[in-house]
């Protein structure tokens, strides 16, 4: 069976399409001109889009290239062949490659105008095709489109708005017609159509009706490469699933061992470059191989606890979102394991977790994702000791990790010999409150404010300053006769912007020392209000809730350094400066 392998078209195949698609429409002279002098904003761009898998079916990108050759022509303008642009990605956002330099290049204003094949090429989303039109009105960028009236006025803009939702449900009327056709083909008794689970290929036979239209007889999933006689072969997906259950469920063996002992074998996963624990673990909760799969079980959909961001950007499916009985469908695959032997892969894995994360009780440690690695920066992770379940430990992940080439090598140390060490410092602050109370009063520094006050505002008009400068230089180089040489002027410039840079950085960092000064009258009050509140509570005798609540309230963070010797506390409100305490301690790790 032979598996066609979606890849983007390559820059050289793109330049030739640019060169026929100038050739055929007689304007070979003003489309894809190279070695064009881009410092002179006089140029257009030209911009199309098509998605990998509708290039597999039906590659259109010559024929919108030869439509943005023949515009070029009607309109009299010239392309450079490093403003053609084209993206292989989705229109329900603009977070493409292509897109994002051409929205730079508007905002530096060094295009006139851009070109489109279609609208719909711009962006399925009627959202983000006005935000783009804005932008380009805002920086004076003519936007033309082959398939929609083009101007600015409001007939023009409602026409587009009314093509841009179009495009968007015939967008959605394509999903929902794939997920429908898929699901028509499990009760013809088929499988449907799209990736396969690791272990097995997909294949299809179909009936040839002519004039480029099949049939399709029969599609099933079938178990990737068997020798003749049946067997799996060494090293095949369908021998890797049966040996990992082999090993997880019938000799008990680890996520980690049977990760690190694949990649040992030279086996590959199908996505990725090793295997990993994680994947071991989706693998093993994959119930397809006892020989029943379900389609459209479920969804990925964005986190809504995470910030939107950019509204033009792309917004991460993160959270697999289960869907309604009704909505799924079963079909038959080749089956690779027995029921009880998935049974008892995924038992033990569920008893050898137990007690640990979500899925038992947690560890007690008071500084919980508050411990930093020295060496990775990565939050530390508690484990306890299989042999001595009384010891704990804050441990950097990565140390664990054996099937990655690099990891940290911090060792770890006691949870409990950590926790105490910061609880003494921090019950000790609390009980200082005249020290809190000076640290409060002077954490506000009127003059320092002032000071770098100035500063920022200074750097921002000598920034305009320069802005105008290069303006300037623009406006001369363009004169007639001009006063600078295309070389003269690029000089000119790239030192400007350079400067400019170097402010703008400068400018930034004093923005920051600024924020960390400047602490409001509220923010001063709330302080108060949680140390009172802090200091009303009995912490001599706290438990373990209140006082993990106390660090919360403080936001503390622990900082211990590589030599094992010190650790630095530190807290996020403005008491102390950043460090609470910093103290030699001895945390060692015996067993015993």
């Amino acid at each position: 069976m032979v598996i066609q392998t979606i890849v983007p078209i390559s820059k050289e195949t793109i330049d030739e399409y640019v060169a026929q698609a100038a050739k055929a429409a007689g304007y070979d002279k003003g489309f894809g001109i190279p070695d064009c002098d881009l410092s002179k904003p006089i140029w257009w761009a030209a911009y199309c889009r098509q998605s990998l898998d509708q290039q597999v079916n039906n590659n259109r990108l010559p024929e919108y290239l030869l439509t943005l050759a023949y515009m070029a022509k009607e309109q009299g303008i010239t392309v450079p062949l490093e403003y053609v642009f084209y993206d292989h990605e989705t229109g329900e956002h603009l977070e493409r490659p292509g897109m994002m330099h051409l929205r730079k290049l508007m905002a530096e204003r060094r295009i006139s105008g851009i070109i489109f094949p279609a609208l719909d090429r711009l962006s399925r989303e009627p959202l983000h095709q006005q935000i783009f039109e804005v932008e380009a009105e805002h920086y004076g960028v003519r936007l033309l489109y082959a398939d929609a009236p083009s101007g600015n006025d409001p007939g023009s803009q409602f026409a587009r708005t009314i093509l841009a939702h179009a495009a968007k449900l015939v967008k959605l009327a394509n999903r929902k017609n794939n997920r429908g056709g898929n699901i028509g083909r499990v009760v013809s008794g088929n499988v449907p159509a799209g990736k396969t689970s690791y272990g097995y290929k997909y294949q299809a036979q179909y009936e040839d009706l002519g004039h480029g239209r099949r049939k399709l007889i029969k599609a099933e999933w079938v178990v990737d490469r068997p020798d003749p006689e049946g067997e799996l072969e060494f090293g095949s997906e369908a021998w890797t699933v049966v040996q990992v259950f082999h090993w997880v469920g019938h000799e008990g063996r680890t996520l980690y061992w049977v990760a690190k002992k694949l990649n040992a074998l030279g086996i590959r996963p199908r996505y990725a470059k090793q295997w990993s624990p994680a994947l071991i673990s989706f693998l093993v909760k994959n119930h397809c191989y006892t020989g029943n799969h379900v389609y459209n079980k479920a969804a990925y959909v964005p986190n809504p606890r995470k910030p939107l961001g950019d509204i033009t950007g792309a917004v991460k499916k993160t959270i697999r979102q289960p869907k309604a009985e009704e909505e799924r469908v079963s079909f038959e695959v080749p089956m690779l394991v027995p029921a009880y032997l998935w049974e008892l892969a995924n038992n033990n894995l569920a008893e050898r977790g137990r007690g640990r994360g979500k899925s038992g009780k947690n560890i007690e440690a008071l500084l919980r994702g508050r411990v930093f690695c020295p060496q990775c920066n990565r939050v530390l992770s508690i484990y306890r000791d299989s042999n001595y379940r009384h010891l704990k430990y804050y441990t950097c992940a990565t140390r664990s990790q054996g099937w990655k080439k690099e990891r940290c090598h911090f060792p770890a140390f006691r949870v409990q010999w950590l926790d105490d060490v910061v609880w003494d410092c921090v019950y000790a602050l609390m009980k200082q409150p005249a020290l809190v109370e000076e640290q409060l009063s002077t954490s506000n520094n009127d003059r320092r404010i002032d000071e770098l006050t100035k500063r920022v505002k200074s750097l921002g008009q000598k920034i305009d300053q320069t802005d105008a400068k290069i303006r300037r230089i623009h406006e001369g180089y363009e004169a007639e006769p001009p006063l600078y040489t295309a070389k003269e002027a690029e000089e000119r410039i790239r030192a400007f912007r350079d400067l400019i840079a170097r402010m703008e950085k400068e400018q930034q960092r004093l923005k920051t020392l600024l924020e960390q000064q400047v602490m409001g009258q509220k923010t001063v009050d709330l302080v108060h209000r949680k140390l009172e509140e802090v200091r009303d509570e009995n912490l001599e005798n706290a438990n373990f809730s209140e006082k993990q609540d106390l660090i919360a309230k403080l936001g503390i963070a622990v900082y211990p350094s590589e030599d094992h010797r010190t650790v630095r506390i530190a807290s996020k409100l403005p008491i102390v400066g950043d460090k609470i305490s910093s103290q030699i301690i001895s945390i060692a790790s015996p067993k015993l």
